[in-house]
């Protein structure tokens, strides 16, 4: 049993190295998350130091413009967030009690994502349709385009409660 046991604390463990990689944050998906976020922090900001002159801002009412840099930055923080989110996982000992933590932080997100993007999406149509004059045919243009907002609400829905169902799954399956 004594030569068993020296072994056993002889040997390294790997938390050491877990523990190093979560520190510096050099996982795959948090790059390809990261990458993500600085080319859509690059897009909006293009669009923000542009839309002024290429879409007519100056030519539109103060509280569009407000309404559309809102928009956007909500979209940039949106993103941030997410990015916040699986950089710090659920910092528990007990892995049963860290996914129950990390099952409520998703859920959340899920709801501020979806509001967050139906909104921002909304704003920033406001800003293009506002002054825009209506004709029967604009009019369906503009039901279409409510419909494939809805639509992507729905599908980003689905798409969630698919993630939080996983999570939910593995919560059970560890439940004793």
């Amino acid at each position: 049993m004594d030569p068993l046991k020296s072994a056993w604390d002889s040997t390294p463990t790997p938390s050491s190295n877990i523990a190093a990689i979560m520190s510096r944050h050099t996982s795959p998906v948090l790059k390809d998350i990261r990458k993500q976020v600085i080319l859509e922090a690059i897009g909006y900001s293009i669009f923000l130091l542009v839309y002024y002159d290429f879409f007519d801002g100056d030519k539109k009412p103060f509280y569009l413009n407000l309404l559309l840099v809102a928009s956007v930055l909500c979209m940039l923080a949106q993103s941030v967030t997410g990015y916040i989110l699986a950089r710090y996982p659920a910092a528990e000992y007990n892995l049963l009690e860290s996914m129950r933590k990390k099952l409520q932080h998703i859920r959340k997100y899920a709801l501020v994502s979806i509001f967050t993007k139906v909104l921002a999406f909304a704003g920033i149509f406001a800003f293009f349709i506002l002054s825009v004059r209506w004709t029967q045919y604009k009019s369906l243009l503009m039901i279409l385009l409510v419909l494939v907002i809805a639509a992507q609400a729905y599908f980003q829905w689905k798409i969630w409660a698919g993630r939080i169902y996983r999570v939910k799954q593995t919560i059970e399956e560890l439940n004793p």
